[in-house]
């Protein structure tokens, strides 16, 4: 029998592969093996602080998360069905299977101490993978976590950021159409965040408005807003001093900030507190300087006392209560504008107001000014638009500040052009008694499923609500229902007419009479409050409060 022997190439070539497998061996039976049991495992970051993960056991049968939550006692918490756990930078999911100590997708009301523990069940990772996420969904209000380490000895990676402070004397009190800049990044972020930054600032009328920009996937963000004046303002980074015209830089560590929040984790280190940081071109104040000012407390007992308080200050301290300048201007005008002058020309309110206004010091011109244009506001509000002798009134009242005049007459073309374009949206409310009204609307709409929102513009619940229900109702767009929404006087005209675009649907606005008649005779006990219709008129339930998406879908798709 002939022996076959490998040629020289052939030999070189075999050699080679067993050196590059024996290396593969080295390096394997090197990287740390997973252990069955990671205790109190790190991990990157996470959207919330109620869960913590004290324990991951993994298995050839499963991956089993042992979970602590910490909530408001009496409060609930629920875990979606459709959880998963995932290899970080990939997209194939294992979705929970079973749990222990909480009924997936119900309601887990917590108990007095405000702590509860329960597992969740999921299908076994590979054995090579070290770094998971686990997701509860992949939208707003959803607990996840991200990037969480299945090694015995794994350490999570800071960045190196110094804070650079740039001391300026505080800018004037005046005010200005240039917009504050806001802009910096999210270190530690991954784009299945899906973060936004908004700062929030009022205008003439004392609405909050919000700025709000989405964080790029590396992190990074920019925004403009108009605050009007220099001061300290409500974002979602914190309280944060902007300048009109000037650029704040924000930097925001989530790694620190995340392993700083935890209750259990055991990698914290030193300075995890110290995880936001500002530099800018303008005038800037940190949080810890922020928390050394004195806060205004209005008193019940006496209203006035916070105006003397306020006036009191010296003005570079009165620059830092921005915040505050609606809520003084609105309360100023109560105690000193009669409730019969209200409907009176600018002029005369104005007059009357300053005759008035003792307790405030005769030199506080931003003050009045802002009081005047609040005056002038109003007539937007109230969709009475300008005629062209008052754009000249308005002109003529800031000479030498054309900043304000600026402002009010372009925020009244766009409160007018926007009227204008609702006008398909907003329905004629029915010109019967009382009695009839609701009744008229609803056969409008006969023959299909009706949704009735009762709702107003300055309730926190409905816009959350409107927020929540806007990928159900996308859902349907092709299906046979029709979202009724009604609203009465409460809601101003001009904030009604700049939310309703948003939301799709047939709008009403009724009078205050009409609404407390409904009220009564509808048992509206508050709002948001829905009622639900079938094809043929007949009510098939309501709801005070919004019940969540999943009991909408049970109870209205059997109708279409």
């Amino acid at each position: 029998m002939k022996t076959k022997h490998f040629s020289g190439a052939w030999r070189r070539s075999f050699l080679n592969v067993a050196a590059a497998a024996l290396c593969m061996l080295v390096l394997f039976a090197c990287k740390e093996k997973r252990p069955a049991v990671i205790e109190f495992p790190v991990f990157d970051v996470w959207s919330a602080s109620a869960l913590e993960i004290e324990k991951i056991e993994t298995s050839d049968s499963a991956t089993v998360f042992h979970i602590r939550a910490f909530y408001r006692p009496g409060a609930w918490i629920t875990i979606s069905p459709e959880t998963f756990i995932r290899e970080s930078g990939t997209d194939e999911k294992l979705t929970v299977v079973d749990a222990e100590g909480i009924e997936l997708g119900k309601e887990l009301f917590m108990p007095e101490s405000g702590e509860t523990s329960f597992k969740l069940y999921f299908p076994p990772l590979k054995p090579e993978v070290t770094k998971i996420d686990f997701v509860e969904c992949e939208s707003d209000g959803c607990f996840n976590i991200w990037g969480i380490r299945l090694t015995a000895k794994a350490k999570v990676d800071v960045a190196t950021i110094m804070q650079k402070e740039c001391p300026q004397p505080v800018p004037a009190l005046e005010y200005s159409t240039k917009p504050a800049k806001l802009s910096g990044k999210y270190f530690g972020y991954s784009k299945a965040m899906n973060k936004e930054v908004h700062v929030d600032y009022a205008d003439f009328s004392g609405e909050t408005r919000s700025v709000t920009a989405t964080v790029t996937d590396d992190g990074s963000f920019s925004l403009e807003a108009p605050v009007g004046y220099p001061g300290v303002y409500n974002s979602s980074l914190g309280r944060i001093f902007l300048t009109p015209g000037q650029e704040v830089k924000c930097y925001v560590d989530l790694v620190k900030q995340t392993r700083d929040a935890s209750r259990l984790r055991k990698d914290k280190e030193p300075g995890d507190s110290i995880n936001v940081f500002t530099e800018g071109d303008g005038f800037f104040i940190s949080e810890a300087d922020i928390n050394k000012i004195a806060r205004l407390a209005p008193s019940p007992e006496n209203p006035e006392a916070i105006l003397t308080e306020f006036f009191a200050k010296k003005p570079d301290e009165q620059v830092f209560y921005a915040a505050f300048f609606s809520p003084i201007v609105r309360l100023s005008k109560y105690l000193y504008l009669p409730e019969e002058m209200r409907n009176k020309p600018v002029k005369e309110q104005f007059a009357v107001f300053k005759e008035k206004a003792k307790s405030v010091p005769a030199d506080a011109n931003w003050f009045f000014d802002h009081v005047l244009a609040s005056l002038y506001s109003a007539r937007i509000q109230e969709s009475k638009f300008y005629t062209g002798a008052d754009r000249e009134e308005i002109k003529a009242a800031f000479a030498g500040k054309p900043a304000y005049a600026e402002t009010l007459l372009a925020e009244n073309e766009k409160a007018k052009s926007l009227t204008e374009k609702n006008a398909l949206l907003i329905k004629p409310v029915p010109d019967v008694a009382e009695d009839k009204v609701f009744d008229e609307i609803l056969k409008r709409y006969k023959g299909k499923a009706v949704l009735v929102d009762f709702w107003a513009t300055w309730c926190g619940p409905c816009k959350q609500a409107l927020k929540t229900m806007t990928p159900l109702k996308e859902s349907w767009q092709d299906k046979s229902i029709v979202f009724v929404y009604l609203t009465g006087e409460t809601s101003p005209l001009a904030i009604w007419n700049r939310m309703i675009p948003d939301i799709h649907g047939e709008h009403y606005r009724v009078s205050d009479s009409q609404w407390k008649y409904w009220g009564k005779a509808l048992a509206i006990e508050g709002v948001p409050t829905y009622m639900i219709y079938d094809k043929n008129g007949l009510q098939v339930q309501r709801y005070t409060g919004y019940p969540g998406n999943d009991e909408m879908k049970k109870v209205i798709e059997p109708l279409f």
